[in-house]
C-alpha cells in the first residue's frame, strides 16, 4: 500500500511539474521579414496574422490565456527613418485603433540600433501600454517601425499585468541591421 500511494504521488508532482511548466515555457515571436522577436508564454494564443499585399505592413494579434489581456504588434516596413514623434501621432490619431486618451508622460529608451518610447492610455473602459519602437540605421535600405500594444479591461488591469506587460516589452528586440 505504502508504495502505491509513493507511486501516486510522484506521478501528482510529475503531472503538476508539467502542467506548471507548459504554461509559464516562452515562446519566441520571431519575425524574419520585418526584423524583431519578442518572447511570451506559451499561454499566449496567436488569434490574427494580417500582411498587406505590398508586404511592407504586418499585424500580429495575441490574446492572454486567461482572455483578460490582448497583445498587438503593428510593424511597418520603411525605405528610410522614420521620426519616433510623428510615427506615435498618427497612431494615436488613427481612429481605427481607437486608442483611449494618454495618461501621464513617454518614457524613453535608446537601443542604438532602434529606440522605444512607451506610454499608458486609460478611459472607462480600457487600460492600454503601448510600446513605440523604430530602428535608427540610415544607410540600409529598410528601417522599421513597430507598435507594441497591450489592451486590458481596467477592471483587469493588476499589478501582474503590468509586471507580465514589462517583461514581454522588454524581450522585444528589433534584429534590423
Amino acid at each position: 500500500m505504502l508504495i502505491k500511494t509513493v507511486i501516486v504521488f510522484l506521478f501528482l508532482i510529475f503531472v503538476s511539474y508539467n502542467i506548471t511548466n507548459s504554461q509559464t515555457a516562452d515562446k519566441e515571436v520571431n519575425d524574419i521579414a520585418f526584423k524583431f522577436t519578442f518572447k511570451i508564454t506559451s499561454a499566449w494564443q496567436l488569434k490574427d496574422l494580417k500582411e498587406t499585399t505590398d508586404k511592407d505592413a504586418i499585424s500580429y494579434s495575441y490574446e492572454s490565456g486567461d482572455k483578460k489581456m490582448t497583445i498587438m504588434l503593428l510593424a511597418f516596413k520603411l525605405s528610410s527613418v522614420k521620426n519616433i514623434d510623428d510615427f506615435i501621432y498618427n497612431l494615436e490619431k488613427d481612429i481605427a485603433l481607437n486608442i483611449p486618451p494618454r495618461s501621464g508622460d513617454y518614457g524613453e529608451q535608446d537601443f542604438g540600433k532602434y529606440d522605444m518610447k512607451n506610454a499608458r492610455y486609460k478611459d472607462n473602459k480600457f487600460d492600454e501600454t503601448i510600446y513605440y519602437f523604430r530602428t535608427k540605421l540610415p544607410d540600409s535600405p529598410n528601417n522599421f517601425v513597430y507598435m507594441l500594444r497591450f489592451i486590458t479591461e481596467a477592471k483587469d488591469y493588476t499589478s501582474d499585468k503590468e509586471t507580465e506587460i514589462k517583461t514581454i516589452a522588454a524581450s522585444f528586440s528589433s534584429t534590423a541591421e
